[in-house]
């Protein structure tokens, strides 16, 4: 929500800086997420005076116009065709002026002539969209010389304030006006809602009717009448304060609908009273087979969950949602027909989902708004409407509201509310905080009876009046003490996915949070075989939106879209991983639930042993080899071929630890990233972390108190021969001192390999533990183990 300043302090007396008031706003419960000064981009501008005007000499279509801004008078060249006559005003941009986009007006030369400066329109001020014709300022607005910024109301602050889903007052100028109010301890002013009187025998009631078919839906309808009006233009004013908050001027009289409801937050809609059949209003579901055009121009077809506003002919409006193209306002409109409603919150959220049609009324209505404010946000809208458009208001208002609302009355213990807080808070102390608030408070023995007002719904229970008087007193104003406890929190039953985070962080992955749903789409991307567990996923019954219809059976779902994501928006190098659930179908009530790690890298290779080359299946590889390393294990990386999975066949590994099969490594298949729209070579890795069986105890080694001795060997082998297999062979009959040995390379460099082969380099060390060993003891255990090699590999030694 988007307050703006002055909006704000026509509403409450606040003299504190705007940084000050977002701070203590933030703390009190709205957080302030940004705060935007208006009017900084533009300076050198004046209201000037137009003393004559007459036509260049050299061009037709340019004027000569000499303007005064009182302590100056100059010839300003201009090619605007609404030059006014002398004595009005506009705008003059001097010689060194800025305006929006850093441009900068100097003095220069048009046919001939110098200007000094320009005439402003309102697209080179970038206050409207307006490029043909420079302002021209109404009667009285704005003085001769007077900076253009402070004279048409530019120079303003704007905070954009994050409203929680609870707070559904926040969502008009008015609601954040009380929470200021309450946080400095000023009173709200109301606006204005004296509109004049209409004539004794116009009543609403004579011209339209209203009937409501289902009360629970709509609790409140109310319908009052504008009559002789004239579409046009807004003012200056109120096109600036719309424009503030996101809103596209229209016309005076839409205008007035969406600045009434961004003032006091609730919503209103303009029904053109000609163009409603008989003037009758009914408030109803839809029926099968009803159709209707919404102002944007879309025919929607209506569910009979749907509630509509419909006429003598059909519908007319989506209750809560969003108005009719047939009875929209028209540059012909006299006669318009005032929406003032509540609606169901969850009504109108179903109906606004499912169309995919989120405007800024059905963003109140789901939150709930006021219904006992309706007739004050009418009767606000008629006044302006009578102002701004020269209408006169109707006698009487219809009004349908069956079942008025009760203001809800909670009982609250002083000592609860100090037993919760911390704070030893008086009695008096808690009763002006909540009277501040505008809840009315009497004290009964030890309990205070609150009764709230009705634009606040979230205070249902004790607890939320507690929590009212921390936000007013000051959740900083509470000191921090420890907890009394006699012995250290206990750790986490579970510590393996916190070690498995720190990591894979540890090797250069940044961790990405995805949600628990997917897309069927994206699930069918991963291309698992028929019937494997994963590929049943578990189907969402009311989902939030269409990508969000099934619980994740793969990280990778999510995770590779994450990556999709970032490479659409440039980002080339990428390396994400995620440590959560997955959801698999048991066969019982509730799904199985295990815990998965995976991670995805793509991009250029960073470090200094391979710089800048790209990511490869060895990378993906090192990953995993590090995170198992880190958590006390020996993985083995097993050739997997399989066709069907969202790895390339003949770069993929199977994952296994102590002959249990964890997960797979490999890059990721071309068709998969066809699916999932990723144009570039990835490479990824799942693990079942749930599966890793338990380490064994660790136990102490005593260190070799004698030196070690190293011994290389390398050779030729067929190239299809993993490393695995020579560990095999090593390990199969190992010399008594050999405690280590590792391969150090892996080449198949052309013209030093031969044919289908390639060369590996392996490193061995011998140490024993009760002396030191002679070359003659390592070179026989070494030569023979070497041999051995030679022989069931068919190596040959280089």
């Amino acid at each position: 929500m988007k307050i703006v300043w002055s909006w704000l302090r026509e509403l409450v007396d606040i003299d504190e800086a705007p940084e000050r008031v977002a701070d203590r706003m933030t703390l009190a419960g709205f957080e302030v997420e940004g705060i935007d000064r208006l009017g900084d981009d533009i300076a050198g501008v004046v209201v000037a005076e137009v003393v004559s005007a007459r036509p260049h000499p050299r061009a037709d279509k340019l004027t000569l116009v000499t303007v005064d801004d009182g302590g100056a008078r100059a010839e300003v060249v201009c090619g605007a065709p609404n030059v006014p006559p002398p004595g009005q005003r506009v705008l003059w941009a001097r010689p060194g002026a800025r305006l929006p986009g850093g441009r900068e007006i100097g003095r220069r030369e048009i046919h001939g002539v110098a200007s000094p400066g320009m005439l402003c329109s309102e697209a080179e001020l970038g206050i409207g969209p307006d490029a043909d014709g420079i302002v021209v300022l109404a009667p009285g607005e704005g003085r001769v010389g007077e900076d253009a910024a402070e004279a048409l109301g530019l120079r303003d602050v704007v905070l954009d304030v994050s409203v929680s889903a609870n707070r559904g007052d926040g969502l008009g100028h008015l609601g954040i006006a009380r929470e200021v109010g309450a946080l400095y301890g000023r009173k709200v002013r109301l606006p204005d809602t004296s509109a004049p009187p209409g004539d004794a025998d116009d009543d609403v009631a004579s011209l339209a009717s209203v009937v409501v078919d289902d009360p629970v839906a709509c609790p409140r309808y109310t319908a009052r009448g504008i009559v002789g009006l004239r579409i046009g233009p807004s003012p200056r004013w109120l096109r600036r304060r719309l424009e503030a908050v996101g809103v596209r001027p229209l016309s005076n009289v839409v205008d007035v609908t969406n600045y009434v409801m961004f003032e006091l937050g609730q919503p209103l809609h303009a029904f053109d009273l000609d163009r409603v059949a008989e003037g009758r209003i009914v408030v109803r579901r839809a029926r099968a087979g009803e159709r209707l055009t919404t102002l944007d121009g879309q025919e929607r077809e209506p569910i009979a969950d749907d509630l509509l506003i419909c006429d003598a002919r059909g519908p007319v409006a989506l209750a809560g949602v969003m108005g009719g193209l047939l009875s929209e306002v028209e540059a012909g409109t006299t006669r318009v027909l005032l929406e003032a409603a509540a609606f169901d919150p969850r009504m109108v959220r179903r109906t606004s989902r499912r169309l995919g049609l989120v405007s800024e009324s059905s963003l109140r209505f789901e939150r709930g708004v006021d219904e006992a404010g309706a007739v004050f946000a009418s009767a606000r809208a008629a006044k302006l409407m009578a102002e701004l458009a020269g209408g006169r208001v109707l006698r009487g208002l219809v009004d349908v509201h069956p079942k008025p609302l009760r203001p809800t009355v909670i009982e609250l213990r002083p000592k609860r509310v100090r037993d919760i807080l911390g704070v030893p808070l008086e009695t008096a102390a808690i009763v002006a905080d909540l009277e501040v608030l505008g809840l009315g408070v009497d004290e009964a023995q030890d309990l205070l009876v609150v009764t709230c007002p009705t634009w606040r719904k979230d205070l249902e229970r004790e607890i939320d009046l507690v929590e009212e008087v921390g936000r007013v007193h000051g959740y900083e104003a509470i000191p921090g003490t420890l907890p009394m406890t006699q012995a250290a929190p206990e750790r986490g039953a579970d510590e393996l996915p916190e070690k498995v985070r720190d990591l894979c962080a540890a090797a250069g992955l940044g961790e990405a949070i995805c949600y628990a749903f997917t897309s069927p789409a994206r699930l069918a991307a991963l291309r698992f075989p028929q019937g494997h567990v994963a590929a049943r996923a578990i189907a969402v019954t009311n989902p939030m939106r269409e990508d969000q219809a099934v619980m994740r059976t793969s990280l990778l779902a999510n995770l590779l879209d994450a990556l999709r994501h970032n490479l659409a928006h440039g980002e080339t190098d990428v390396r994400l991983f995620e440590v959560g659930s997955v959801f698999l179908p048991s066969g019982r009530m509730l799904p199985d639930e295990p815990t998965f790690v995976a991670g995805v890298l793509c991009g250029e290779r960073t470090g200094w042993l391979k710089p800048d080359g790209p990511i490869d299946f060895y990378d993906a590889k090192g990953v995993v080899e590090r995170l198992f390393a880190g958590l006390g294990r020996d993985a083995e990386f097993v050739p997997a071929r399989s066709e069907d999975g969202f790895l390339h066949p003949g770069l993929a590994a199977a994952v296994r630890v102590a002959d249990v099969h964890l997960g797979v490594v490999g890059e990721v298949h071309p068709e998969t990233r066809e699916r999932l729209d990723i144009d570039r070579a990835c490479f990824a890795f799942e693990l079942n972390l749930s599966r890793l069986p338990a380490a064994e105890p660790p136990t102490f080694r005593a260190f070799g108190r004698f030196p070690a001795v190293l011994r290389d060997v390398s050779f030729f082998v067929d190239e299809a021969t993993p490393a695995s297999r020579v560990a095999e062979v090593v390990r199969a009959d190992s010399p008594a001192n050999l405690v280590r040995f590792r391969v150090l390379e892996d080449y198949r460099e052309k013209g030093r390999v031969p044919p289908g082969k390639k060369g590996m380099l392996w490193s061995f060390t011998y140490q024993a533990d009760d002396r030191t060993l002679t070359d003659e003891e390592v070179d026989a255990a070494h030569e023979a183990l070497v041999a051995k090699l030679l022989a069931e590999l068919r190596a040959e030694r280089r």
